[in-house]
């Protein structure tokens, strides 16, 4: 039997997969993924992350008793964007800043007063988690560690790293960082000098591709993972593009959405378009297409906060997370829309659909109860999802049905209320792995088990539960929206907070 193991290191989870060739699950393990929040810095210690991800990738090849010898291969994804450096040792600078990070929101006020902008050249404008903003606040802020910095990677890139000893930086994650000039396919070094970080331009590694060989796993990362010594690791593949191919979305028919730690709303196109000030171009998978992200992070993240710290905060704590979760989704489900008019605004962290605007609950009054609030916040992050798939649509980027991942596609009453609010066919599949699975149909490809990415996402994608729209629920929601559009509007024009 020949398996494929996926690493996944997402804001919320790290989690390694291990799937047969048809891409049936064998055995997983997860751990969460320890993000250090304060005010608006997200950091995370690259060697705690290191030893977690060996962690788990060892655990699952123990839960499904499989011979290390049987795995042909090795896949990474993990989080777009954020900053992981290392010094000429290969040992981390600091601890990683992730993408949720807005510690660079002043210093990009600052370059758009100055006229400074990327779009012309990138396709997209810089946004605080990208590797361009970090490292010029590191310059400015923290000079001893940017002059410390000998290579910088993603997360999947320092964690191939780890596992290889091979330095280097795939393309769609270079893309989606603001690196990489999606027409001329190569790392943009005017986009560094405009921005004063020339001398980085050394610190970036090869760019290699997905299905490329990244290296082969080492005898030191052997004895912390079980892996076998000598295992193929792939070039990997920037997580929001296996989570799409992983829902079988390889073309230009379908919206992927992820509803997980973020609302991310793609789109695939086989040509270069401008698309709008806040939707990111980057570079697909097979380096010809692009994908076009419209994204934040207000997505079940509001719900997971909900469960963690009131729920769980006030005597909840002793219940499993699944009893917790089929409990709310009883609950939400047994209040009618038309019922419960409490709008709640999903941003808890930075976002581009409302800057000036945190978490709120509007509206809340004396016969409400929790479950009024919870789906107040089922129905505010599909509202978000709406607002960034509007943004999609103003740049022709128009598709008549979605598959939905993240944690949310685990409720088929949030499923449901997707349909029903984006007025669209919302599919699901079997995988509970998405990103994962999309991961194993790159490095299935990349071993030569299948011809392409096509051949290999229609064998290894199952198809789950598709939700048709009501209409009459549809209006319903809209009147909704349009209270929560109205409110948004309200905090537009209040000077920015930074």
């Amino acid at each position: 039997m020949k398996y494929i193991l996926s690493v996944d290191n997402g804001l919320t989870t790290t989690k390694a997969v291990v799937f047969t060739l048809d891409g049936k699950e064998i055995a997983s393990s997860l751990t969460n993924t320890v993000v250090e929040s304060i005010g608006s810095h997200a950091e995370i210690d690259m060697e705690l992350q290191w030893r977690n991800t060996a962690r788990v990738i060892k655990e699952s090849i123990e839960k499904g008793k499989i011979n290390p010898e049987d795995i042909i291969g090795v896949g990474n994804t993990g989080h777009g964007a954020g900053l992981y450096c290392i010094d000429g040792n290969g040992d981390p600078v600091r601890k990683a800043i992730s993408s949720m990070d807005a510690r660079a929101l002043g210093l990009l006020n600052e370059w758009e007063k100055e006229g400074k902008g990327t779009y012309d050249r990138l396709y997209q404008n810089l946004w605080s988690g990208q590797a361009i903003p970090i490292l010029g606040w590191l310059k400015r802020y923290e000079e001893k560690s940017y002059n410390k910095i000998n290579k910088i990677f993603m997360v999947k890139d320092w964690i191939i790293y780890r596992l290889t000893g091979e330095a280097g930086m795939e393309y769609t994650d270079a893309s989606n960082s603001g690196l990489v000039n999606p027409v001329t396919k190569e790392i943009d070094s005017e986009i560094l000098k405009l921005y004063g970080l020339e001398e980085m331009l050394g610190g970036i590694p090869p760019l290699r591709k997905t299905t490329d060989i990244a290296g082969y796993v080492t005898e030191e990362a052997s004895k912390i993972t079980g892996l076998k010594v000598g295992t193929p690791v792939m070039g990997g593949v920037f997580d929001v593009i296996a989570c799409a191919l992983g829902s079988g979305v390889h073309d230009t028919d379908k919206y992927s959405l992820i509803a997980g730690t973020w609302n991310i709303n793609t789109g695939i196109k086989d040509q270069l378009i401008h698309s709008g000030e806040t939707i990111k171009c980057s570079l697909y998978m097979d380096v010809k297409k692009f994908i076009y992200v419209e994204s934040s992070a207000t997505s079940s993240v509001n719900l997971e906060w909900f469960v963690t710290n009131i729920i769980k905060g006030f005597g909840g704590g002793d219940l499993p997370k699944g009893q917790i979760y089929k409990m709310i989704d009883e609950g939400v489900g047994n209040i009618h829309p038309e019922d419960s008019d409490i709008i709640y605004t999903p941003f808890l962290y930075k976002s581009h659909l409302s800057q000036n605007l945190d978490a709120s609950f509007i509206g809340i009054r004396a016969e409400h109860g929790i479950f009024n609030l919870l789906r107040a916040v089922f129905e505010g992050v599909v509202f978000a999802h709406l607002k960034h798939i509007e943004i999609l649509r103003g740049a022709d980027i128009v598709r008549k049905k979605a598959v939905l991942s993240g944690g949310a596609s685990n409720s088929n009453v949030w499923c449901q209320m997707f349909a029903d609010i984006l007025n669209m066919e919302i599919m699901t599949t079997q995988a509970s792995q998405e990103g994962a699975l999309g991961t194993a149909i790159c490095t299935a490809v990349a071993l030569g088990e299948y011809k392409d990415i096509k051949e290999a996402a229609n064998a290894m994608v199952k198809d789950g539960i598709k939700f048709h729209p009501n209409a009459a629920m549809h209006r319903v929601y809209m009147k909704k929206y349009e209270e929560f559009s109205r409110i948004i509007d309200m905090f537009r024009n209040k000077k920015e907070r930074v």
